[in-house]
């Protein structure tokens, strides 16, 4: 057994190195809060190496120290362990910096959307080096700061099959609050989805499902609770749970034009919807959504919202317009959208859409730019694990 990998992982996961046998203490009552799991102060001795007496840890004391760090289990914390990646990064990063800048008292009132970019720099360093984010995810998980300004408004949508779940999940242990819960609980099942794992898709909806008390929570993850049960509807081929999903979607929607349509923001809602009709092939009920926002919402980032999500709706717009034979207008949007200004969260997810799109629209079938485009798509699916949408 790896002693030491397994310190590590506790100390990252806590969010501070244990030096001392008497903090054991504290780390057992964080356990506890945690994960509703109990390890005694001196299992976790042992464990940790201040107490050598031969005693080995129990499976169950594994299961549930693996729990604690964000594994399923001891195997893949094992696995975890026995593959470590290589440092990618070429230069020390210092994350008391990082740490300093999140340790700052907001006031709700007077943050600023410069801010909220600041932050968004600094999640697209710890996002793109996996040793970095391993190093901070304890700390991150357990700021109140970083708990909205890193995990809730930068959540890593490319990297929902690759590892980042593992942190999510160090998040969800450390806020449990309704919007939380619904929140996380949505990217499982996303990720889920976009993996076909059909069985963790009905695991993590139901616990969507089993939720109290969401109707005055933030647009977004109402409408990715909506979502979820039309995804899996539509999997498993349940025509008339779709139609009672799609009927709240729009009930929900009217819910909305007294909070939000006043504020005449970013259409947030209804990104999410048109996402999710287009994915199942409701391109006339994502045109409704379309409609709505266009109406209703600003069409321009007057430099209020994040950078990415106008050219990703465009790119939604474009999807929708060429599967209800407005080809032309569909090339009009898709040439006009600038893929590189994709947010970095969900950049590869949009750019995946961004590349059927645009096979489906060679003329040619055996022309160089649509191998060059499939190539690309396939490259992208195995990069993100993202299987659901190859074509």
């Amino acid at each position: 057994m790896q002693n030491d990998g397994i310190k590590k992982l506790v100390e990252t996961r806590y969010g501070k190195n244990i030096a001392f046998s008497n903090e054991c203490e504290e780390l057992s009552l964080h356990i506890k809060k945690s994960i509703q799991a109990i390890i005694s102060p001196q299992t976790l001795r042992r464990l940790l190496g201040f107490i050598e007496d031969g005693v080995l840890p129990s499976k169950r004391t594994l299961h549930y120290i693996s729990m604690y760090c964000g594994f399923q289990n001891f195997q893949e914390l094992e696995k975890n362990l026995s593959h470590k990646k290589e440092d990618i990064l070429t230069e020390k990063i210092d994350t008391t910096l990082i740490k300093q800048f999140y340790d700052i008292e907001l006031s709700e009132d007077n943050i600023d959307i410069n801010y909220q970019r600041a932050c968004g720099n600094i999640a697209k360093i710890i996002l793109k080096n996996p040793k970095l984010f391993e190093e901070l995810a304890g700390y991150l998980s357990k700021n109140p700061v970083s708990q909205i300004y890193f995990f809730e408004r930068y959540p890593f949508i490319s990297g929902l099959c690759n590892g980042y779940l593992i942190h999510l999940k160090k998040y969800l242990q450390e806020k449990k609050t309704s919007e939380a819960k619904l929140f996380a609980n949505c990217l499982f099942f996303l990720g889920a989805y976009l993996s076909n794992n059909l069985k963790d898709q009905k695991k993590y909806l139901d616990i969507i499902n089993a939720i109290q008390d969401i109707d005055k929570l933030h647009p977004f993850p109402i409408a990715r609770k909506i979502m979820s049960n039309i995804l899996y509807a539509s999997q498993i081929k349940d025509t008339e749970s779709i139609k009672h999903w799609t009927k709240k979607a729009f009930e929900q929607e009217r819910k909305f034009q007294t909070d939000w349509k006043s504020r005449n923001i970013f259409p947030f809602y209804h990104y999410l919807m048109v996402d999710c009709f287009n994915l199942i092939g409701d391109y006339d009920t994502s045109l409704k959504f379309i409609k709505i926002a266009e109406l209703d919402y600003k069409s321009y980032n007057d430099g209020t919202i994040e950078i990415g999500y106008y050219e990703s709706f465009d790119l939604m717009k474009a999807i929708c317009f060429y599967h209800l034979g407005e080809k032309n207008n569909a090339k009009r949007i898709l040439n006009r959208t600038d893929s590189s200004a994709l947010q970095f969260t969900f950049y590869e997810y949009h750019l995946i859409h961004r590349l059927r799109l645009e096979i489906k629209m060679c003329s040619n079938t055996n022309s160089v730019k649509k191998q060059k485009l499939q190539k690309a798509l396939a490259d992208l699916i195995i990069k993100t694990g993202f299987t659901q949408l190859a074509l």
